[in-house]
């Protein structure tokens, strides 16, 4: 996690990108490209900046039960860490927003989950696909945490929650492959994201 401080995502504003090494859903120090907004091209086009074509999600199913998706632990609703530009293309689940470069990240918002300027939701890594998605417009884990619980929430929800200097992270129960990583200010959690282990995207 990086050293930038980062405006609660769980308002409606939702995280703001912030000076220096970014890592809460503000498009911060993307490896391997810049930071500036621009329009990020579609996951394997060269032009068009929504990825997947501009697609609708399917609907829900009638009879569906209207729960809101859960951050964890294999993605967020129907969209998963690790999905290739080909599992996404088509999907309508992205619209694009800050281009990587030719080796690095480039960072997209959630369709139905969207980012002011100079911000992103998800990062998706040539490398490794989807690799981290922000907690957004009050998204929450499946344990409850968001950005706005406290340190004690967090630490009963996580008990193997890991402190450091930069930024803390959490085992996600129920995938081994990825981890939950946060910064804390003031007793709070100021920003949240769902990444991959090892995910290249973001300190």
């Amino acid at each position: 996690m990086g050293r930038s401080a980062i405006v609660a995502a769980g308002t409606a504003a939702g995280a703001l990108l912030l000076a220096g090494c970014g890592g809460g859903g503000g498009g911060g120090d993307v490896k391997g490209g810049g930071t500036a907004e621009v329009s990020a091209p579609a996951i394997g086009a060269t032009s068009t900046p929504n990825l997947g074509g501009g697609q609708r999600p399917a609907p829900r199913r009638p009879g569906a039960p209207n729960r809101p998706a859960a951050l964890g632990p294999l993605g967020y609703g129907t969209l998963r860490l690790g999905m290739t530009a080909r599992q996404l293309r088509g999907s309508g689940l992205l619209i694009g927003k800050v281009r990587g470069g030719a080796t690095g990240c480039s960072g997209y918002d959630l369709r139905t989950r969207r980012t002011p300027k100079g911000s992103v939701g998800v990062y998706y890594s040539p490398r490794l696909g989807i690799a981290s998605i922000f907690a957004v417009g009050g998204m929450r884990t499946p344990q409850g945490i968001g950005v706005g619980s406290t340190l004690a929430q967090v630490e009963r929800a996580y008990p193997k929650l890991a402190r450091g200097v930069n930024g803390s992270s959490a085992p996600v129960p129920g995938n081994p492959k990825a981890v939950y990583s946060l910064l804390l200010s003031g007793g709070r959690v100021t920003s949240l994201a769902l990444d991959l282990a090892g995910q290249d995207c973001h300190n």
